[in-house]
């Protein structure tokens, strides 16, 4: 039955509204002039005004649980302590001062449906468990490299479950067991299959690469790590390898502008550790005869970066204030020391490459970079009681060697070898107490046959040592070291020392 009786005149439809003066919007479409809308004032009414709006409520973020794996489908009991032991241990150091899902959400959930991922988790927990009982110092015994049999059994279960290069966490387990040879060859070939899964331009949108094609974690993720252990790796080694993650890291939207301040603890690491990579990245052939116009070049642009992304930096410390984590104030000291460490190689460059006196001025610069290191040494034994600490990536081990063997303040020097030998730190291939053995080879070295030392002046450019590389054995307590000293002390060529240091 219509709802019109015939011939009788149809109201024009119009879209109901919630908005408009309280006079006219249920009559007519209200114009919401302010203050009296135009539609009462034309026909001499008055207009009652609006409303207040109510604010419109966001749609609510899901507060669903993200439920670790269940320990029940564990053979035995050895099984589940090494994997709580991964969990509640191995996984948090291993993300480091910076906050992150890979370790502690998502590698966990891939136990569910990767066998192979579930039997290294469990050696490293294990192992990790050894690493601590051992304050921080795993050594191999024999050849074979391995200490702990029930390790080495799940070791060799995720090989067998691995039929397809698909992951590399053995790295980190040969890590662990200062075996830094393998460890860099599991690097490098994790490198590799990260190169060859970018798509070339021609055949492939350039975001074809935005989700992983393995669920368990977004490449862009795998990509941020391997970054991180590419530069460890650079500046242990000293040389890049043919897998270079400059190029793959350029696509991310941090590569980008520096922020006017950043967000996150995590963002400002990522942003620093790229620009310094692509600055280090194939900068200059020192036998180019533009060697010096290159880098003069180079030297402005690492100064203008560093410049952005400390006021980038500063601006986040200012904004979080008092509302930051423990974890952000170690991750915050770690970049500044990252900052402070990187200011000194953009100054020196200005001066001679190899006339060490020049690192002299820097020491207000080295001792903030040991201050900073304790005060993040001291937050560790807040949270952990001082157990050893093992993490991916860079914090204080490496910086505190830079200081050790370039500060020659007696004090300074003497407070960072200290330092690394007391704190039970490993950061990647940086082990904190091997570490501490060479600096301290090194700071005798310099200091033998000199009667007193009380300041840097103390120390004459013939007695001190450059060019510092060092071999760690992958079997027993040595290392092979090897730097530049002049062969006399008139003499102005320096010529190449290798010792074998055991301990």
């Amino acid at each position: 039955m219509p709802r019109v009786a015939p011939n009788q005149r149809k109201r024009a439809y119009r879209p109901k509204t919630r908005t408009g003066c309280n006079t006219c919007k249920y009559v007519i479409k209200c114009d919401e002039t302010i203050p009296s809308c135009a539609k009462c004032t034309s026909t001499g009414r008055k207009c009652d005004g609006y409303q207040i709006q109510a604010q419109q409520t966001p749609p609510e973020v899901s507060k669903a649980i993200i439920r670790s794996p269940n320990t029940g489908f564990f053979g035995n009991t050895r099984e589940r302590r090494s994997f709580y032991f991964f969990q509640e241990r191995t996984a948090p150091q291993l993300s480091g001062f910076f906050a992150g899902d890979f370790w502690e959400r998502l590698l966990l959930q891939a136990t569910h449906h990767e066998p192979c991922i579930r039997h290294a988790i469990i050696a490293l927990g294990s192992l990790h468990e050894r690493f601590e009982q051992d304050n921080g110092l795993v050594v191999q015994s024999d050849a074979n490299g391995w200490t702990d049999d029930f390790a080495l059994k799940n070791y060799n279960q995720a090989i067998k479950y691995l039929m397809e290069p698909l992951s590399r966490k053995a790295q980190t387990i040969d890590t662990m067991q200062s075996a830094y040879g393998p460890a860099v060859a599991h690097l490098q070939s994790g490198l590799k299959i990260l190169c060859e899964a970018q798509p070339k331009i021609q055949d492939h949108p350039p975001l074809s690469l935005t989700v992983s094609a393995v669920p368990y974690a977004p490449i862009e993720m795998l990509e941020e790590i391997f970054m991180r252990l590419d530069l460890q790796v650079t500046q242990m080694v000293g040389t890049e390898g043919e897998w270079n993650t400059y190029e793959i890291m350029k696509k991310h939207a941090w590569t980008r502008e520096i922020p006017p301040a950043f967000s996150t603890v995590s963002q400002a690491r990522n942003c620093l550790l790229f620009h310094w990579h692509k600055l280090s990245f194939n900068i200059w052939d020192r036998s180019s005869k533009q060697f010096p116009e290159i880098l003069i070049a180079w030297q402005k642009t690492s100064i203008a970066i560093l410049d952005r992304w400390s006021t980038a930096f500063d601006a986040f410390l200012s904004n979080r204030g008092d509302k930051m984590t423990d974890n952000e104030r170690k991750g915050a000291a770690v970049l500044t020391i990252i900052r402070e460490l990187g200011s000194t190689s953009v100054m020196l460059v200005r001066t001679k490459v190899d006339d060490q006196r020049n690192w002299d001025i820097f020491s207000p610069i080295f001792e903030k970079i040991v201050c900073l290191a304790e005060d993040v040494v001291k937050l560790d034994f807040k949270s952990n009681g001082g157990r050893p600490t093992f993490c991916i990536d860079l914090a204080i081990v490496s910086p505190l060697f830079e200081v050790s063997i370039r500060c020659r303040d007696p004090v300074i020097r003497r407070r960072a070898i200290n330092l690394l030998r007391t704190c039970g730190r490993t950061e990647g291939v940086w082990n904190a107490f091997l570490t501490s053995k060479v600096a301290q080879k090194v700071l005798d070295i310099e200091e033998t046959g000199l009667t007193v030392v009380k300041t840097c002046e103390d120390i004459p450019d013939w007695a001190r040592i450059s060019n510092i590389n060092v071999a760690f054995h992958p079997v027993g307590r040595k290392a092979t070291l090897t730097y530049s000293r002049s062969e006399s002390k008139d003499g102005v060529t320096r010529g190449t020392v290798e010792e074998v240091i055991e301990w």
